[in-house]
């Protein structure tokens, strides 16, 4: 299957919790993919306290601020309704994960894939130094380890907040849980609903201003929980 002519529709989401120095950076270099038919909304956690939603909306996104708080799962699952595209990215708001990348992880939408999951931990992706930690990265792996069992197929990098979705997966797939572990439940409903997923390698680079909202051990523990759930139960 050859891609279209026609401009694809994407939709670029970025949830965001108190992210008022990176936002503009990220939103002004994914409008710069003037080969899609863009919509870039950011979706600001209730509990954030900073400027990201001004900043955001100056850089030139739309905006919607999610009134639940309960975690990066109930931002995304929220902004669902709010997305326009027949594809989806979501792409994390920390400039870890580079924009100019979006291409590589839609064009396996584009012939065919479902689920497109950027991939830190696999050959050709490119991780700059102390990126991540050692704890990060032992997690990550044990996480992938056990998405990949439960989903019959080898998942590299679960974690990773950059992937590509088509949006009638999305709406059938029902995202549930309200933290980080629905990365993994997207990929094993994803998974046993015979969907086609692929790792595709990306680029991961240093965070260079503000502070991370990531708790390793407290999310990894909720992850692990997640993905025994939806691996036994779903």
């Amino acid at each position: 299957m050859k891609p279209s002519s026609k401009k694809p529709k994407i939709s670029i989401l970025i949830p965001a919790l108190n992210e008022e120095k990176n936002i503009a950076k990220i939103v002004k270099d994914c409008l710069r993919l003037k080969q899609y038919e863009l919509q870039v909304l950011v979706a600001v956690d209730g509990k954030t306290s900073d400027n990201t939603e001004v900043v955001a909306k100056k850089a030139g996104a739309s905006v919607v601020r999610i009134k639940k708080t309960g975690g990066k799962g109930m931002t995304f699952k929220h902004a669902i309704p709010h997305l326009k595209g027949d594809y989806i990215v979501q792409i994390d708001a920390d400039y870890q994960f580079l924009p100019k990348e979006i291409p590589k992880l839609i064009t396996p939408l584009l012939l065919g894939y479902d689920l497109a999951l950027g991939t830190r931990y696999q050959k050709g992706s490119r991780v700059e130094k102390n990126s991540v930690s050692f704890l990060k990265l032992i997690g990550s792996h044990v996480l992938s380890f056990l998405t990949s069992y439960f989903s019959h197929q080898r998942i590299t990098d679960v974690m990773a907040g950059f992937k590509t979705i088509n949006r009638i997966v999305l709406n059938d797939i029902h995202i549930q849980t309200p933290h980080f572990g629905y990365e993994a439940e997207l990929v094993i409903k994803a998974a046993r609903k015979k969907y086609k997923i692929i790792n595709v390698p990306i680029t991961y680079k240093k965070r260079i201003t503000g502070a991370s909202n990531v708790q390793i051990i407290k999310h990894g523990i909720l992850t692990f929980l997640s993905i025994l759930k939806f691996g036994f139960y779903y």
